[in-house]
């Protein structure tokens, strides 16, 4: 493996990959601390107040054009109110309300002071009138609060807190451009502390999870620089201050004269905090899926609230600020049925249900919330804070979720990295394999060159032998019919003997002739590729005795023949067999010494046809037995007798065709046997060569 692979193995595990796995952790670890942190101050309640419009009832009336003062609605008869026996909820209205409670509405058992607790702090102006002492110039003594009151002119408390005397009438004047609503509660001075001990830890807790939220996701977000991480990271930040600014921190601690701007800036987060939270959903669920009207819907949602900023230097916050809680909820909705349906067509997975459920528990709650800050139903004490716990929520498992499957695509990352570091090293081993391959064949080119230019000198020394040899093979037969035939016509004669003998000789010098044109040919049809045996069933004795013929034509030999142990017919390619056959006839005749060649058919144990050819005299050496068969191979004898060396290589190519093969045995004193073997054969078995 080259060094370039080498070093893609060693970076398989980039340090990066622990980011989503540590993101997942700390995020289960900050979830669990804060709900744990929350749950106390959530399910504890204090042990004495009294809720206005539950446990003491409310006269309410509407002030549309805020033109009334408090003398005026002093004076006016309870018919002119509205009795209410649940918290105050009017949605999003300019108009100014007016609260009158009766003297005997609240009287405190303890000789101790009472404060008036009203939510939510982000009310604009919050007015208490209670009749003044005596001598103080006016009638009415009033305490104000509210998000845009300066906090030289109330109570140096983060809440909307203001003091109460028991026994007497007690008229608030509530105006504000967000939502109208009033969650008030009348409390002794020591449950008060308790109150807000619970309260604020339970704020402090919910903003310091934000806080670590934001610091965590955004620090990832910088890390890994992805759409879904950055949207995230937006939405924690715009979370936390909004929260801050709408919890009546920022008034808290910025100075006196930046009052106004921590009325603006909640004005402003009532608008950039829904378009957060569908630019999130867009990116989790929606961005470059299959679900593209959810998608521009989604991006509609996130624009729709940005442009309905402009109403606030036109002074038409309050008729657009209903946007943030429409917008939040529809995004919601939107997201929940588009994560529903990844989740059914991709199937079940821990990351899709993590982002199912939450989104669908927040388009279940967030429609409650979104009618109950419209007005359209009454609101209980609390649900801006349970809004805000759920929201949370939400917030963790989606990021639980992102980071799962951050995780997720990391594994996957890395095992296709592998892969790829896999198929890259096997394409060098395939490249240097070539390499060598098309080396090592330049090496064999160039050796087959040197070694066809050594054939070429071979072959041309071959074939002046090889003429010279079928010069001198086809001369021999010649010149023996040439000198019969001459001599039958110079010496014409009576003497039918010797016209015998001398047909003999022609016949022999023909038929010598025939076996070297048949050699010759055939040697070059058997290494064809289509080549097919031609099986008919013949006569074994006619076979053997077409071979036996050349025997009788030599003068210096005698012929022997047994057929007793052969079968009458075999199947066989009759052509190539009397050629395998007398091209061992002829090899006897040619390289015996006179004397007997004894030819025997027979029958063996096995079910195949041997024929053998054996011959007295001089027996082969050992090293002549190994290559007698091969092509163009003469023996020992070649400088006593030429030939083509082609008739024992056909003879024993023929007999392999038909499946068998021929053998020599030769001992000195014996001489030499050539046995031919042939299976039997059927004619739907014709062996290709």
């Amino acid at each position: 493996m080259h060094n370039y692979s080498r070093l893609l193995t060693k970076q398989r595990f980039s340090p990066w990959f622990a980011i989503p796995a540590f993101f997942v952790w700390v995020i289960a670890l900050v979830s669990t601390v804060g709900l744990f942190i929350l749950g106390p101050s959530l399910l504890s309640h204090p042990a004495q107040g009294w809720r206005l419009g539950e446990d003491v009832p409310m006269q309410v009336l509407a002030d549309p054009g805020g033109r009334l003062t408090v003398e005026d609605v002093a004076a006016l008869p309870d018919a002119a109110f509205t009795v209410q026996h649940r918290p105050l909820n009017k949605g999003y209205t300019r108009d100014v309300y007016w609260v009158r409670l009766a003297a005997d509405a609240i009287a405190s058992p303890q000789a101790e002071p009472l404060w008036l607790q009203i939510m939510p702090t982000y009310l604009d102006e919050v007015t208490l009138y209670q009749p003044a002492a005596a001598g103080s110039g006016s009638p009415w003594q009033a305490h104000r609060s509210g998000d845009s009151v300066p906090m030289a002119q109330r109570v140096h408390v983060r809440q909307l807190v203001l003091p109460y005397v028991a026994g007497q009438r007690a008229i608030v004047r509530l105006q504000t451009t967000s939502s109208m609503q009033m969650y008030a509660s009348v409390w002794p001075a020591s449950e008060l502390a308790a109150r807000l001990s619970g309260v604020e830890w339970a704020s402090g807790a919910h903003l310091g999870i934000l806080l670590l939220l934001a610091l965590l996701i955004g620090g990832v977000a910088l890390a890994l620089r992805t759409r879904q991480l950055i949207a995230m990271a937006v939405l924690a930040v715009v979370g936390l201050v909004h929260g801050i600014n709408v919890g009546g921190y920022s008034l808290l601690w910025l100075p006196q004269s930046w009052g106004w701007w921590s009325n603006l800036w909640v004005s402003m987060g009532v608008f950039i905090l829904p378009a957060s939270f569908a630019w999130q959903g867009r990116e989790l669920l929606t961005r470059g899926s299959p679900w593209r009207r959810t998608d521009r819907a989604l991006l509609a949602l996130t624009w729709v609230p940005l442009l309905a900023m402009a109403s606030l230097p036109l002074g038409h916050f309050t008729e657009w600020a209903s946007l943030s809680v429409a917008i939040p909820w529809v995004a919601a909705m939107l997201c929940t049925m588009a994560a529903w349906r990844t989740l059914w067509h991709e199937g079940w997975s821990i990351v899709g249900v993590m982002m199912a459920v939450p989104y669908t528990l927040h388009s279940l709650l967030g429609l409650q919330v979104a009618a109950a800050y419209s007005g359209l139903i009454p609101a209980p004490m609390g649900i801006e804070f349970m809004w805000q716990v759920e929201a949370l929520l939400l917030f963790i498992l989606t990021a639980i979720a992102l980071g799962l499957d951050l995780v997720r695509k990391f594994q996957d990352s890395v095992a296709r990295q592998a892969q790829l570091v896999a198929s890259l090293a096997q394409s060098e081993q395939k490249l240097d394999d070539r390499v060598r391959q098309r080396t090592a064949e330049l090496l064999h080119t160039q050796n087959a060159l040197q070694a066809a230019l050594h054939s070429e000198r071979d072959m041309r020394r071959d074939q002046r032998q090889f003429f010279d040899m079928v010069s001198h093979e086809f001369r021999t037969p010649l010149t023996v019919i040439d000198s019969a035939a001459t001599e039958q016509l110079s010496f014409p004669t009576d003497d039918a003997e010797g016209q015998v003998a001398r047909a003999a000789q022609i016949r022999r010098a023909c038929r010598r002739l025939t076996t070297l044109m048949e050699n010759c040919l055939v040697s070059e049809r058997l290494e064809g590729a289509g080549f097919r045996l031609q099986l008919a069933t013949v006569l074994t004795e006619d076979v053997v005795q077409d071979a036996a013929q050349l025997v009788h034509w030599s003068p210096r030999h005698s012929l022997a023949l047994r057929l007793d142990g052969a079968p009458a017919q075999w199947t066989c390619d009759p052509t190539l067999a009397r050629i395998a056959l007398s091209n061992l006839v002829d090899n006897a005749v040619k390289y015996a010494p006179a004397g007997e060649i004894a030819i025997t058919a027979r029958l063996a144990p096995q079910g195949t046809l041997q024929v053998s050819v054996a011959n007295a005299g001089a027996a082969l050496p050992p090293e002549a037995l190994d290559r007698i068969f091969e092509l163009f191979e003469r023996g020992n004898r070649s400088d006593e007798t030429r030939g083509f060396g082609l008739g024992l290589w056909v003879a024993r190519r023929v007999a392999r065709l038909h499946g068998g093969d021929i053998t020599v045995e030769s001992r000195p004193g014996q001489g030499t046997c050539f046995t031919l073997s042939l299976p039997p054969q059927r004619h739907d078995d014709a062996n290709t060569g």
